[in-house]
């Protein structure tokens, strides 16, 4: 390795303290299959999703490419993602502070425990929330939602992750 993923990559864990540490099960590689409405028609899209201890185990960062790096030149999208998020833990408000970005966007959440859910508020957005769900130590969902002040869910898109082994 070279010296910039050596000091990226991490295997600590101490600086997270353990009740707080929400992310650890999804650490590892994912395939996932992505579904949404493009153009007025149900799509479905293969992908990857890869996260990773960073920054002395104080943060944990991913890399989110859809199409997959194997299905993206039989399976072009004209609105694929390949990007990251960096997810950092608040120790004075017991949360992490996300930044996402991409090629065309950058955006802020603040992610906090409800349940057995990690809710994620995008910040400069009403109303809409990223949210993990169904962690298990082989699968998760993801979900990008706008909550009503009613609490009625309406979804954007969704995204059903099995580990790779």
């Amino acid at each position: 390795m070279d010296s910039f993923v050596d000091a990226l990559l991490s295997v600590k864990t101490d600086k997270i303290p353990y009740e707080y540490d929400w992310f650890a099960p999804l650490i590892g590689d994912w395939d996932c299959d992505y579904y949404d409405e493009f153009n007025g028609q149900k799509r479905y899209v293969k992908g990857e999703w890869l996260f990773r201890r960073v920054l002395e185990g104080a943060g944990i960062q991913d890399v989110f490419i859809f199409p997959s790096r194997d299905t993206k030149e039989t399976a072009p999208q004209p609105d694929g993602e390949y990007g990251s998020s960096l997810r950092m833990f608040n120790h004075f408000e017991n949360c992490y502070d996300v930044v996402y970005t991409c090629d065309h966007c950058m955006k802020r959440l603040r992610f906090d425990k409800k349940g057995n859910e990690l809710v994620g508020k995008v910040l400069d957005e009403e109303n809409i929330y990223w949210i993990f769900s169904d962690i298990t130590d082989n699968s998760f969902t993801w979900k990008n939602v706008m909550v009503s002040d009613d609490g009625t869910h309406t979804l954007d898109c969704e995204i059903h992750g099995k580990r790779v082994r």
